[in-house]
């Protein structure tokens, strides 16, 4: 029903869109709770195109430790962490060919060993009517009042049996296939913890190769650990204010496009260690940063500290990009959610395209992944 997911938290105030959603989705996991006994939801999968920034960081924040149905994931399926929250991309739509009658299971499953991780999925309705319920009821504005509902149209049984006896034939197949391991949410999740308990903490002896990693591309580092560009930030602020070390914890991006320097600048040690007391990171980082009488981006800031830290007194500043490549995350580099799905026409998606885009500085990977797609 309207305002859906991404209608409500398309605003300017972000803390209240993340507030707003934590107090819908608790009284939504009360219902499942008093429904089904359920204790513990593992996965979040808000439906269609609702794939609001607010929301990852609200559903994290409320312990729901896996994002599925995303634009935060690689083609080839690595999963990421973004937003605090660890994302999972859906790979294949079940009703893309079970319906025919002699699909090549063989030649799906040939593509999909291609990914690291598999999601084959239904929308529960789809076997058995022949169209969404909320293209009927809820298309652009709610149509029905809740409860009131236009049926959907029953599919022919032929093809309803289509369906299932695909279903039961790929099931079959893959649990034969010596190239898939079938899992749940919850064994993903207990094992995502358990990586998670292990403190991420880094030292002045880390900054050499995370700067040489920073300069060779401006992308989540693997080594020593797994680290996003916010937190090399928030590190590089915490040891040029004297600390011996940094723990890794909760991270945020930026609320508007950061800046970048489109000249060289050259910069003392001394200047970006005075520099370092000024910075907020009490949530949202900083699209600006003053450096004495002057004004750098956090990306070109963070390059110089690194510079410092790694022993230089004195480093030359040149222009670079201030946020990391999403090559290898098509969908979230293109997506636009205006006039998707279901949304209203007064949703202007004034907000929620960019912003997500902007939180890619807290993306990262699962420790033993590569930086790139191999």
């Amino acid at each position: 029903m309207h305002p859906m997911l991404n209608e409500y938290t398309d605003i300017e105030d972000a803390y209240a869109a993340i507030a707003e959603v934590k107090r819908q989705e608790t009284e939504a996991l009360a219902l499942i709770e008093d429904a089904t006994g359920c204790k513990r939801v593992f996965v979040a999968v808000p439906p269609g195109n609702q794939k609001s920034y607010a929301a990852m960081y609200a559903f994290a924040e409320m312990g729901i430790p896996i994002y599925a149905d995303t634009f935060c994931d690689t083609d080839d399926g690595r999963g990421v962490y973004c937003c605090g929250i660890y994302h999972m991309n859906y790979t294949y739509l079940m009703e893309d060919c079970f319906f025919e009658d002699e699909p090549d299971l063989d030649g799906l499953l040939d593509e999909l060993a291609k990914k690291h991780h598999v999601v084959v999925y239904t929308h529960p309705h789809a076997s058995l009517t022949e169209e969404c319920w909320d293209i009927l009821n809820y298309d652009k504005e709610n149509l029905r009042p809740f409860g009131d509902f236009i049926l959907s149209k029953r599919r022919p049984q032929s093809e309803i049996d289509n369906f299932y006896k695909n279903m039961r034939r790929f099931a079959a197949k893959v649990k034969k296939d010596e190239r898939f391991h079938i899992t749940t949410y919850s064994e993903i999740a207990e094992k995502l913890e358990a990586e998670n308990s292990v403190e991420r903490v880094v030292s002045l002896d880390d900054i050499p190769s995370i700067r040489r990693q920073i300069e060779e591309s401006f992308y989540p580092v693997t080594v020593p650990m797994s680290l996003s560009l916010s937190d090399i930030f928030l590190a590089c602020r915490e040891l040029l204010l004297g600390a011996d070390k940094h723990i890794c914890g909760k991270t945020y991006g930026f609320l508007s496009a950061p800046y970048a320097t489109d000249k060289s600048l050259t910069f003392t040690a001394e200047e970006i260690r005075a520099s370092a007391a000024d910075i907020s990171t009490d949530g949202f980082l900083p699209e600006r940063i003053k450096v004495g009488d002057r004004e750098i981006g956090p990306a070109d800031w963070m390059r110089v500290a690194l510079a410092v830290l790694d022993g230089e007194e004195r480093v030359t500043l040149e222009p670079d990009e201030a946020l990391p490549s999403l090559d290898a995350f098509p969908q979230m580099k293109k997506i636009r959610f205006k006039g998707t799905w279901r949304h209203s026409d007064s949703f202007e998606d004034k907000y929620l395209s960019d912003r997500l885009r902007y939180q890619s500085w807290t993306m990262r990977f699962r420790e033993g992944y590569s930086r790139f797609a191999e």
